[in-house]
């Protein structure tokens, strides 16, 4: 459960299954930012990522019924609808996921670790297209917890949900995708390091 309180927006969400549109509207403009970023640095691409913000928000209105508050925030249910579209969006061009890979999800080695240079920064600069083109580089499903949890805010158990692997898996695959963003930016010549490691949420 996430540490906020998420009565009001459980309270959006009822009034909307019920048929009022200005709850819509509000839940709307609660995620839409979100949902759009997570959706632009997965797919690497403006109009695909708006294309996917799009379904995802039709889909929050046409199957609501699909959301359980039991199970995490709203946030993280959208997250993971945009994920899914967003790799139907992006499957003709990404490699598939080599299962070694997979099966080596083990903390990355801690050089590639710099507290000092946090994704959202570099995502702020005048250099936030190269870094889109840095993100777009590291693997899937790395990219994904990434994305999830240092730029979206989501925490260890809400990407776990979204990614449907359990919470040690997150914080491996965030590790190994930190350190394949830092290869990526050190290959564009943005920084020295990486990006930091934050405490787990």
């Amino acid at each position: 459960m996430p540490p906020w309180n998420m009565q009001p927006e459980l309270t959006l969400f009822a009034r909307m299954r019920q048929g009022d549109e200005a709850a819509f509207a509000a839940l709307y403009r609660m995620h839409k930012d979100a949902v759009y970023r997570f959706a632009l640095l997965r797919t690497g691409s403006a109009a695909q990522a708006a294309d996917v913000a799009q379904e995802t928000f039709l889909h929050l209105m046409t199957r609501p019924e699909q959301y359980d508050p039991a199970r995490g925030s709203i946030a993280a249910w959208l997250c993971g609808v945009a994920r899914n579209l967003a790799r139907r969006e992006t499957a003709s061009r990404e490699d598939a996921t080599d299962p070694e890979a997979l099966a080596a999800d083990a903390p990355a080695t801690p050089e590639l670790v710099d507290a000092d240079c946090p994704a959202e920064k570099l995502l702020a600069s005048e250099t936030a297209e190269q870094v889109r083109a840095a993100l777009a580089a590291v693997a899937p499903h790395y990219r994904d917890v990434l994305v999830l949890c240092e730029l979206s805010d989501l925490s260890y158990a809400e990407a776990a949900q979204v990614c449907g692997i359990d919470i040690g898996t997150v914080r491996s695959r965030l590790s190994r995708g930190r350190a394949q963003l830092a290869l990526q930016l050190s290959r564009l010549g943005l920084m020295d390091g990486a990006v930091r490691t934050k405490e787990a949420k």
